[in-house]
C-alpha cells in the first residue's frame, strides 16, 4: 500500500503540473485575456487555479485511498501557545528569508525581475483580494498539497530522504528563480512546525502569517516608494530605478554577504529557540511517546532486518519515482524557457 501511494501522489503531482500550465492558458483563450490583465484579473486567476487543481486533487487523492479527509491532513486542534510560537517562528522565517533574498539577488540577478514582478502583481491588486489569495489559498490549498497528500503517502520513508523530496517538490513548484530559492527554506520550516505540532493546522498557520508578513510590508514599501517618486508609475514598480534606489545590483558581493548573514543571524537565533520551545512543548504534551516514535525503526527491527527492509525498498521503489523525475526534467525545461 505505501509503494502504491507513493505512486499515486508522484502521479498527481504531475497532474497537477499539467493543469496549472493548462488551466491559465485555456482561460486566456476563452476570455481574450493578455500579459497587461490587471492584477486583480491575475490573482483572481491563480487563486481559482490553486483552489480547483491543489483541492480537487486533494479530495480525489482522498477518494482513491478510501480514507476520510481530516484522516489523511491530520488537522488536529493545536494551543494558543503553539500559535503563539509559530507566529514568532513566522518573524524569524521572514527576517531570515530578506538575507535569502538578498543574496539571491546579487548571485542571480535574473531574481530581481522576479521580484519585482511579484511586487508588481501584489501592489495593483485590492488589498482584499490580496490577502484572500495571497495569505489564505496558499495557507491552506497548498498545505493539504504539499504537506499533507505527500507527507502521508512518504509516510515510512526515512525522514531525511523523505524531507528533502517534498521540500524539493514544493520549492520548484513555485517556478522562478525568486521564490525557488526562497521556498527551497521556507518548505523545511514548515515542515519542522508540521511535525512538532503534529498537526496541519501549524503549517497552515505558519504559512498564512509568513504570506500577510510579505504581502503587507510590500504594500506599505510601495507607499514609500510612491511617496519618495522612487521607480513607481500608476502603481507599477520599474525594476530599473527600484534596484538602483535600493542599490541591490551596486553593492559589492562581500557587502552583500555581511548584510544577508546579519538577517541570517538574527532570523536564525528566532528560528532555533522558538521551533525547540514547539519541539519541547510537544513533548511534553505527549510525554515518551513522541520520543518513542522517533525511534520505533530502531526498536521493531533489528540490525539485519532493517538492511533486509533498505534492500527491499531500493529494490521495488524505483519505479514508485519514474512520475517524479519527469515532474524534476519538466520543471526544469519550464523554468529554462520561461528565462
Amino acid at each position: 500500500m505505501k509503494n502504491k501511494k507513493i505512486l499515486l501522489a508522484n502521479s498527481l503531482l504531475l497532474l497537477a503540473l499539467f493543469l496549472f500550465v493548462s488551466i491559465p492558458l485555456c482561460a486566456s483563450k476563452i476570455f481574450n485575456l493578455n500579459e497587461s490583465i490587471s492584477g486583480n484579473i491575475s490573482l483572481l486567476l491563480s487563486g481559482g487555479t490553486s483552489i480547483i487543481v491543489l483541492g480537487g486533487i486533494a479530495l480525489l487523492y482522498c477518494r482513491i485511498t478510501k480514507r476520510k479527509f481530516t484522516k489523511v491532513m491530520v488537522i488536529k486542534k493545536i494551543s494558543i501557545k503553539q500559535v503563539f510560537l509559530i507566529m514568532v517562528v513566522s518573524i524569524g522565517t521572514y527576517i531570515f528569508a530578506v538575507g535569502v533574498n538578498s543574496l539571491s539577488m546579487k548571485l542571480f540577478p535574473i531574481a530581481i525581475k522576479d521580484g519585482m514582478a511579484i511586487s508588481n502583481l501584489l501592489n495593483s491588486s485590492s488589498l482584499l483580494l490580496g490577502l484572500l489569495v495571497v495569505v489564505l489559498v496558499p495557507a491552506f490549498f497548498e498545505e493539504v498539497f504539499f504537506r499533507g497528500i505527500f507527507l502521508d503517502a512518504y509516510e515510512g520513508i526515512n525522514k531525511k530522504t523523505k524531507y528533502f523530496i517534498l521540500i524539493a517538490i514544493f520549492a520548484t513548484f513555485h517556478g522562478n528563480v525568486m521564490q525557488i530559492i526562497y521556498v527551497f527554506f521556507l518548505g523545511y520550516i514548515l515542515l519542522k512546525v508540521r511535525e512538532y505540532t503534529g498537526s496541519l493546522l501549524g503549517s497552515m498557520t505558519l504559512h498564512a502569517v509568513n504570506n500577510a508578513i510579505s504581502f503587507i510590508i510590500s504594500k506599505v514599501a510601495l507607499s514609500y516608494m510612491k511617496l519618495v517618486n522612487t521607480g513607481v508609475d500608476n502603481g507599477v514598480i520599474d525594476p530599473a530605478k527600484a534596484a538602483t534606489t535600493a542599490d541591490a545590483t551596486n553593492v559589492s558581493f562581500s557587502v552583500a554577504l555581511l548584510r544577508s548573514s546579519i538577517f541570517f543571524l538574527i532570523g536564525g537565533a528566532i528560528l532555533y529557540i522558538n521551533l525547540r520551545k514547539l519541539k519541547e512543548y510537544k513533548e511534553e504534551k505527549e510525554g515518551l511517546e513522541y520520543i518513542e516514535e522517533e525511534n520505533s525503526e530502531s526498536l521493531e527491527y533489528g540490525e539485519g532486518e532493517k538492511y533486509i527492509l533498505r534492500n527491499e525498498i531500493i529494490n521495488t521503489d524505483i519505479k514508485q519515482y519514474i512520475p517524479l523525475v519527469i515532474y524534476f526534467v519538466s520543471m526544469t525545461i519550464l523554468v529554462v524557457l520561461r528565462y
